[in-house]
C-alpha cells in the first residue's frame, strides 16, 4: 500500500512574536483584579496621569483583607497615608504609620482622630521619624507587621500627600525599613503605575529584592468591573455619551494601576 501523501510544510508565520507579561518573565504569579477604585490624579501632572499616592480607602481596604488577618500588624509606610491607616483600622488591624515629618505627624494623628470610630481609634498610630526609624534598633515594632504598604509615583515632582512630608526618601533606606518591619513571611505591598513610565516597575523590583525582599505576585488592579468579558465605565451614574465620543475619551483614560507584591525570608 502506498504511504499517505505528506502535507505540505505551513507557510512561515506573519503573526507577531507572543508578548509576555513582566510578570511572568519574572516568574511570579500574574492575577487580575478587577472594580479596583482609581487613586487620585497626580497633582504634578497635567493629564489623567494617576498618583499612587493618593489610594482610594475601599482599594485600601481591598489590598488589607486580601493580605492580613483580624489583629495582624500593618505598616504604612509613606506615602499612601490616610487612606491605607484608616482602611486597616476599620478593618481591625493594628495599624502603624511611618510619619515622614512633624507636621505630617500631627495632621495623620488628627485625621485618625476625625476619620476613625471612637471603638477602633486605639487601633492606628502614627510614629514619626519616617522610614528611617524602622532602622534604630530600638525599634520595638521592627519583625512584627504581617504586611507593610506604600507607594511609588513615577511622575517627577509628585508631592506627597502629607504636606511637608520628605518626597526623597532614598530607596534604600525606603525598602530596606519595609524588609525591617515585616516579620518572616510577611508581605510588602506596593502600590504603583507605569502607564507613562513602563520600566518604573522593575525600578521598584530591583530596589525591593537589594533590600532582600522576594518578589512573589503582580497584580493588575482594573480600574473598571469586567461584565460580559468587556471593561465598562466604573461610575454607571455618570451622563452618557455618544458612542463615539465615549470611545475616543475611553482611550485616554487609565486603565489599571499595578501592585507589586513580596515577601519577607521566611515562614511565620
Amino acid at each position: 500500500m502506498a504511504d499517505p501523501p505528506v502535507p505540505p510544510a505551513p507557510p512561515p508565520s506573519t503573526a507577531p512574536p507572543l508578548a509576555f507579561s513582566a510578570g511572568i518573565r519574572a516568574g511570579v504569579p500574574l492575577s487580575i483584579w478587577p472594580a479596583v477604585p482609581a487613586p487620585g490624579r497626580c497633582p504634578a501632572s497635567p493629564g489623567q496621569t494617576l498618583c499612587p499616592q493618593r489610594l482610594d480607602t475601599t482599594a485600601a481596604a481591598m489590598i488589607t483583607t486580601a493580605f492580613t488577618a483580624p489583629g495582624d500588624l500593618v505598616v504604612v509606610i509613606p506615602g499612601p497615608g490616610t487612606s491605607a491607616l484608616l482602611a486597616a483600622a476599620r478593618a481591625g488591624r493594628r495599624a502603624l504609620a511611618l510619619a515622614a515629618s512633624p507636621r505630617h505627624n500631627r495632621d495623620l494623628a488628627a485625621l485618625l482622630d476625625n476619620g476613625l470610630d471612637p471603638a477602633v481609634r486605639p487601633l492606628a498610630r502614627v510614629r514619626p521619624g519616617g522610614p528611617a526609624a524602622f532602622l534604630d534598633g530600638s525599634c520595638r515594632e521592627a519583625g512584627q507587621a504581617a504586611l507593610a504598604i506604600t507607594a511609588a509615583c513615577a511622575t517627577p515632582g509628585c508631592p506627597p500627600p502629607g504636606g511637608d512630608a520628605d518626597p526623597r526618601t532614598d530607596p534604600g533606606v525606603l525598602y530596606a525599613a519595609c524588609q525591617r518591619a515585616l516579620r518572616p513571611g510577611g508581605l510588602l505591598a506596593v502600590i504603583t503605575a507605569a502607564a507613562r513610565q513602563p520600566g518604573w516597575p522593575g525600578q521598584v523590583i530591583a530596589h525591593a529584592r537589594a533590600a532582600g525582599l522576594i518578589y512573589a505576585q503582580h497584580i493588575i488592579a482594573l480600574h473598571a468591573p469586567i461584565r460580559g468579558s468587556r471593561l465598562h465605565p466604573p461610575d454607571p451614574g455618570a451622563p452618557a455619551l455618544p458612542q463615539l465620543a465615549a470611545a475616543m475619551a475611553g482611550r485616554h483614560l487609565p486603565a489599571h494601576s499595578d501592585l507589586l507584591v513580596f515577601a519577607a525570608p521566611g515562614h511565620d
